[in-house]
């Protein structure tokens, strides 16, 4: 499953962003030439050309697909309520059920969140703790159980630059189709 991170996956994650943050400092102690300044700026510049395509690229989908019942949330996710659900939403850290298709603004199916005999295998994950992609914690703890919905999900809340192997490409936005079937 492309959305759910071993231990593994994220210390690998943890010890990235660590890099990515030490590099400038780094830079700056074997080279007094560089410019930390620059570097960072160009860096903030380039988060912000993908904010501005994701944005473009979702709500350009949105208005192509007619949603209805769309909520559009501060981070850029987007939440199109299919079926509504009943109670109240989950909690972080409480474990929550969810069956999912997941695709690609092209609608290229990269997981159809299928088990080995073909039907839909559901996946139960505590909500809000990091196990899953950020667009998954935030759109699922929204979500009330039984509530049938699509989370768009810009790249920064997915995958990122780096992407997921060979089925998301860096910096893709993202579709899943996802149902909440259980809270506890």
């Amino acid at each position: 499953m492309p959305h759910q991170l071993s231990t593994f996956q994220l210390w690998q994650r943890l010890t990235s962003a660590v890099l990515l943050l030490a590099a400038p400092m780094l830079l700056a102690s074997c080279n007094d030439k560089i410019d930390i300044d620059a570097l960072n700026a160009k860096a903030l510049q380039r988060q912000k050309e993908v904010r501005t395509a994701d944005s473009l690229a979702i709500t350009k989908y949105i208005a192509d697909s007619s949603f209805i019942n769309v909520q559009r949330q501060r981070s850029g996710l987007y939440l199109i309520t299919k079926v509504p659900g009943t109670g109240t939403p989950p909690t972080t850290g409480q474990q929550t059920t969810v069956i999912y298709r997941g695709t690609l603004l092209t609608n290229q199916v990269f997981d159809a969140g299928l088990g080995a005999d073909g039907r839909p295998a559901p996946i139960t994950f505590p909500v809000g703790r990091g196990v899953v992609i950020p667009g998954w914690d935030e759109g699922i703890g929204l979500m009330r159980k039984g509530q049938k919905a699509i989370l768009l999900i810009p790249s920064e809340l997915a995958y990122g630059p780096s992407g997921a192997g060979s089925r998301i490409p860096g910096d893709s936005p993202l579709r899943f189709d996802v149902e909440l079937t259980n809270i506890q």
